[in-house]
């Protein structure tokens, strides 16, 4: 793509932008920001909400790969590529925008390694939601220090689009203030306590969903065989000295690891961010041997709900995965190996882990083998007052009808906007 037509059409798609009319009738999906052949979480558990409504036109913007879309059915469907003169006409007539992170990556425009132009259009036009993919746990936005926020925010669009969301999905009370403190200078009244809508893949039948994922669950299956299913899926950092900021596993600790699992008929199946730099690798990645330890990456399984639902405990870090498992009443462990370091020269938590976190917190290898194995040997965890008490801390409703609440509230946005005409 050259860049000389990028500097020609956006500056013509942006006028022309400002003078379309919009119909808000028609709703703009995005394809992940970063995994762009995959379209997942909130967005996608909307989508499967939505696809069979012919009064709504629903409009998938994409990235060059749709090999691994998989949608299906559906009634007024487009799918088109975002990079092209027919998707910028067609954005422009879009009257709602459904958010996956942000304006400045679901709607840049990117070519080569580096090269990338933000797209800006009418904000006060149109409905814009966001359907931010997670619970945070940890500090972003505006509640990181001065220096990752000032990264973080080096386009100025990144934090104006906030004062214009008409929508920010939240999962509880405790949640919705968070979230509006990191989207600072959202207003909060607009962050909606809806659930998020792709939990709902971990609560619905299986018959229910969508046949990508009921795969991708059979999948976990084979995988396991009959073994207790052990996930492992730490977060991402930011800086570390590790190369691709993971815990070190040693050989030796790999062994005790093996043993573990033998002993209690278990498999580890391991998660790591989707987001790494310039082809680093994950130290547990060395140890996969598709049996013992396995790796269930976003390669091969596009939405966590599959793994969630086959698991039968979950390790993690800082990652709001954990989260996720507590909706479906899965024992979590934190191994907090680095707690301090990541408090201190990382982005920090929002809340204190003896709080937040219902399980044991742990700083060293010994000490989290040493708790799974009473875990495996004698289940206690979900049961306990603590893990009763942080579900109601992070969820006000624990059912697959979030999506559901997202498109309610969508819908009356559109209802005061054909009044307000």
């Amino acid at each position: 793509m050259s860049i000389w037509f990028v500097r020609c059409v956006l500056p013509v798609w942006w006028l022309y932008d400002r003078l379309l009319p919009k119909r808000a009738d028609h709703w703009a999906f995005f394809v992940h920001p970063l995994k762009t052949d995959q379209f997942v979480e909130n967005s996608r558990a909307v989508f499967e909400a939505v696809k069979d409504d012919p009064a709504l036109c629903k409009v998938l913007f994409t990235r060059g790969e749709v090999a691994r879309l998989r949608l299906e059915g559906g009634r007024n469907v487009r799918v088109v590529e975002l990079q092209s003169l027919q998707g910028l006409a067609l954005l422009a007539r879009c009257g709602v925008f459904l958010l996956t992170n942000a304006i400045t990556f679901d709607l840049s425009w990117r070519w080569g390694t580096h090269g990338f132009a933000v797209l800006r259009p009418s904000l006060g036009r149109r409905i814009i939601v966001n359907l931010w993919h997670g619970i945070p746990l940890k500090r972003l936005f505006a509640l990181t220090s001065p220096q990752m926020r000032q990264q973080a925010e080096r386009i100025a669009l990144r934090r104006e689009e906030r004062a214009y969301y008409q929508g920010l999905i939240s999962s509880s009370d405790v949640d919705s203030h968070a979230m509006a403190a990191i989207f600072y200078p959202i207003d909060p009244a607009r962050v909606w306590v809806t659930g998020l809508p792709r939990n709902d893949f971990l609560r619905m039948p299986e018959s229910h969903l969508p046949t990508f994922l009921k795969d991708e669950v059979q999948l976990v299956r084979d995988l396991k065989k009959t073994r207790k299913l052990i996930v492992y899926a730490p977060t991402y950092r930011e800086r570390s000295g590790d190369a691709a900021g993971c815990y070190p596993f040693s050989e030796e600790e790999i062994a005790r690891l093996r043993e573990l699992l033998r002993r209690h008929d278990a498999v580890l199946g391991f998660r790591m961010h989707y987001f790494r730099r310039h082809g680093q690798t994950f130290s547990l990645e060395q140890y996969a041997d598709g049996d013992s330890i396995i790796d269930l990456g976003h390669a091969l399984i596009s939405e966590i709900a599959p793994i969630l639902r086959e698991a039968d405990l979950l390790v993690t870090d800082y990652s709001s995965v954990y989260i996720d498992a507590l909706y479906v009443d899965k024992p979590v462990f934190s191994f907090a190996y680095d707690l301090e370091h990541y408090q201190t020269q990382q982005n920090g938590l929002l809340y204190d882990m003896q709080l937040a976190f219902p399980g044991p917190v742990v700083g060293s290898f010994s000490a989290l083998l040493d708790k799974l194995g009473q875990e495996l040997m004698r289940p206690h965890l979900v049961a306990s007052e603590h893990y009763r008490m942080a579900r109601k801390f992070f969820f006000n409703h624990q059912d697959d009808r979030n999506a559901s609440r997202v498109v309610g509230r969508l819908k009356n946005l559109m209802a005061e906007a054909r009044d307000g005409e």
